[in-house]
């Protein structure tokens, strides 16, 4: 795998990380609060690296479930944060969202491509 593409993967735990200790230091939330976003870009990353690696890992409609709930929260999360950005005149807040939201979208792309049903990947589970 190429440098970047490590390089991205760091860059995906980053928003996540920073997320479990802001909650661990506030003493805030509960596990899913914590650790969701951590477990969320675990997947993407798996799905990520193993993308790029064309090896099955789990099954098709595993990525594919996970790509559309993933796509569906970071969706979610972006329009929130353009809701802060224009309503609630939260700069800060609306563009960590709207940064959060955007930062697995490459990943996300390759994880759709990767549970596609004409994926060569698949074709040696058969």
């Amino acid at each position: 795998m190429r440098l970047t593409h490590w390089l991205y993967s760091v860059i995906l735990f980053l928003p996540a990380s920073v997320r479990l200790a802001e909650k661990i230091i506030s003493e805030t939330g509960g596990i899913a609060s914590r650790y969701g976003p951590l477990l969320a870009m675990a997947l993407l990353a798996v799905g990520f690296i193993a993308s790029e690696h064309n090896k099955p890992v789990f099954n098709r409609i595993v990525w594919r479930g996970s790509f559309w709930l993933l796509a569906v929260l970071s969706g979610l999360a972006g329009l929130y944060g353009i809701i802060l950005l224009v309503f609630s005149g939260s700069i800060t807040a609306g563009l960590g969202l709207l940064i959060m939201a955007l930062i697995p979208v490459p990943a996300l792309r390759s994880v759709y491509r990767y549970s596609a049903a004409t994926s060569p990947v698949w074709a040696h589970n058969k």
